[in-house]
């Protein structure tokens, strides 16, 4: 098992976390799916590179927010639907 990123070690509680806080992908993934399934920081990847994910690039990292990934899903659940 990965070790717990140390920001959301800090703040486990994902109430703890603003909806458009930056986050690095592990960091989400450990947030929001701390057994690690069903998504991982890789398909969290997957996702930003098959333009499914909203995401921003700073310092050469990667990062996305709880809110990029509930419109993701959202999305997800709509086609999924049809």
């Amino acid at each position: 098992m990965k070790p717990i990123p140390r920001r959301v070690a800090a703040r486990q509680d994902l109430k703890d976390w603003s909806r458009t806080e930056m986050l690095t992908y592990e960091e989400a993934a450990a947030l929001l799916w701390p057994s690690g399934s069903p998504l991982t920081a890789s398909s969290l990847r997957t996702a930003q590179k098959a333009g499914l994910l909203d995401t921003v690039m700073v310092a050469r990292k990667r990062l996305t927010t709880l809110e990029a990934i509930d419109a993701m899903l959202e999305r997800a659940r709509r086609k999924a639907g049809t």
